[in-house]
């Protein structure tokens, strides 16, 4: 009986992440250049998982009680839709790259693209943190008609003044979400390269890839499960716990 209570719970916990993902993707639908979460199972089996178990989690359960499917997340990288703003300062990414920006904690990635200026006239994001180019780091604006191209070139006042450093990955799945749609690059061997496979369309933000009606739907039917999980866990508790005072009582 506890084995099949334990694989339940696996089950029941598998599907409360499940939510967990799906809430955020909906708390996220508005947000631009959000990339959805998914989550896919590894099967492994049930001595696999156990060798790889630290010491002190071997003390609070037994081989015949490990779940065989392990679950983590991934972030789908595919193109969200393009949303025209007719902001000079919204710029989206149409392609795999992303824009390099400078933080306190080191340069990240984004495909949040709907900049602005600081005091100073350097392009920054929404937080502040400003957009980096190829030739000088941060992006000055001093002047009143700004244009960028397809290729990233910024101009002010018809003159070039620098261009975006917009940056591929090889393998985007080894990005990092930091928060704000903001990434960080884990691989050493990849820390992005300039990319010219990826167009800038000014005037527009890139929305988020989450597709609401479908993220509603799977979590309506992720919950049902939920539920009965918790149902049948309660009952199987219940029968156990009334067996075990059953016992030993005198007739």
């Amino acid at each position: 009986m506890s084995a099949e209570i334990s694989n339940l719970i696996a089950s029941a916990q598998a599907r409360e992440m499940r939510l967990d993902v799906l809430a955020n993707n909906i708390a996220n639908v508005n947000t631009a250049g959000f990339k959805e979460d998914r989550i896919f199972q590894i099967p492994q089996t049930s001595e696999s998982i156990w060798n790889n178990l630290p010491a002190a989690a071997r003390q609070n359960t037994t081989l015949d009680n490990i779940s065989s499917l392990s679950l983590s997340t991934f972030t789908n990288f595919e193109q969200g839709p393009l949303k025209e703003t007719g902001n000079t300062l919204d710029m989206a990414l149409e392609g795999d790259g992303f824009f390099a920006v400078q933080t306190p904690d080191g340069i990240r990635y984004t495909r949040k693209g709907n900049f602005s200026l600081s005091q100073n006239g350097v392009l920054v994001t929404q937080d502040g943190y400003p957009v980096l180019s190829k030739r000088n780091g941060e992006i000055q604006i001093n002047g009143q008609n700004v244009s960028v191209d397809s290729s990233g070139a910024v101009f002010v006042d018809n003159a070039n003044v620098d261009s975006l450093d917009i940056v591929g990955f090889t393998n985007k799945n080894s990005l990092l979400k930091v928060g704000d749609s903001l990434y960080s690059a884990q691989n050493p061997n990849d820390q992005g390269a300039p990319t010219t496979t990826t167009q800038v369309h000014q005037g527009f933000i890139e929305s988020s890839n989450v597709d609401s009606v479908k993220a509603m739907t799977e979590m309506v039917d992720v919950l049902r499960g939920y539920e009965s999980y918790q149902k049948i866990i309660q009952s199987m508790n219940e029968t156990t716990s009334k067996t075990v005072n059953d016992v030993g009582k005198i007739s």
